[in-house]
């Protein structure tokens, strides 16, 4: 946007500075015959004494004339009105930023807008624990509840309350309470006994590859979960809200179709149900998961893995793990 063109709304460039078009002309006399005395140049401006007097009071302030006692003298119009174009190219420049700064601020602002246009309803609350006796928030959160208690305990063993935890639930199964658990094929290796000790106590336990995140699931009444999905942390959510446990139930229920039940006692995949250790080693192939993986997720050795998948792709009479998972599919295996 130039001077001029800011400047011909109000008459001439110079208002685009403040000034009047009186003044620019009393500034343009100065120019062509400085140094005029002030009744001189009342008489060539035309105006009065007062009018001319602000005139010059304006164009003094702004520095563009030099009023002495008797003459008023014009500055150079290069020093004097190239510094104040100056200053106002810096103050259009700092309003430019501006105006960009509230059009970024656009989008929040219609966002605002138009929620207040959407439907109000009643927030849906989640309570955040960060550590504490967890223990005693899962004793909180089953009495009363109805419904199975369900868990995914892709790590629970390695905390400090594991067994506490075990204890409580066992304790529960004992009295009559319905206890599902899955975990991930690692903890035949790492920690046997927490299957062994759970399954024993009447447990329902199964057996995945691997579990997305921590959930435990007290009946139909709560659900407790790690804030961040996937991640072991020590604040977690308490969800008492319907549909959410519904959805968590939902997942749960998915993944125990898929999961196996709990293979031998002893915490080895060796010697278990042929049909298990089957649908185990079929779940990791469907995954895309190679030898080494499946030998670190399910606790077996190199070799051992090896041997079950040409054990298995004999079985099923293909040649490739590809056709195996066809085959596999087909048969209603996995």
């Amino acid at each position: 946007m130039s001077f001029m063109s800011l400047g011909s709304a109000h008459g001439t460039p110079f208002s685009v500075l403040g000034f009047t078009p009186e003044q620019e002309h009393v500034y343009r006399l100065l120019l062509r015959s400085s140094g005029l005395s002030r009744d001189r140049l009342e008489d060539l401006s035309g105006m009065a004494g007062p009018e001319l007097d602000e005139s010059l009071s304006k164009l003094e302030a702004a520095g563009l004339v030099d009023v002495r006692s008797d003459t008023v003298q014009a500055s150079s119009p290069d020093h004097a009105l190239g510094r104040l174009l100056t200053e106002e190219s810096r103050r259009v420049h700092h309003l430019t930023d501006q105006l960009q700064a509230l059009r970024g601020l656009l989008p929040s602002l219609m966002a605002d807008h138009l929620s207040s246009r959407a439907p109000s309803g009643e927030p849906v609350t989640v309570e955040v624990v960060q550590g504490g006796d967890l223990v005693g928030l899962l004793r909180s959160l089953a009495v009363g509840s109805t419904g199975d208690l369900l868990w995914l305990r892709p790590d629970q063993w390695r905390l400090d309350v594991g067994r506490e935890v075990d204890d409580w639930v066992m304790d529960l199964v004992r009295a009559g309470r319905r206890s599902r658990a899955i975990y991930p094929a690692r903890v035949l290796e790492e920690a046997p006994d927490v299957v062994r000790g759970r399954a024993e106590a009447g447990e329902h336990v199964r057996i995945l590859a691997a579990l997305p995140s921590r959930v435990a699931i007290l009946g139909t009444s709560a659900a407790l979960l790690s804030e961040r999905w996937g991640q072991g942390t020590d604040r977690r959510l308490v969800v008492r809200q319907d549909a959410m446990i519904g959805a968590l139930t939902e997942l749960f229920e998915r993944l125990w179709e898929r999961a196996v039940a709990v293979p031998g006692l002893d915490g080895q995949l060796v010697g278990t149900d042929r049909s298990q250790s089957r649908s185990l080693l079929l779940d990791q192939l469907a995954g895309g998961a190679k030898d080494e993986q499946i030998a670190r997720a399910l606790g077996l050795s190199l070799r051992t893995v090896r041997r079950r998948v040409a054990e298995i792709l004999d079985e099923l009479g293909v040649d490739s793990r590809f056709q195996a998972g066809v085959e596999a599919v087909r048969r209603g295996w996995i």
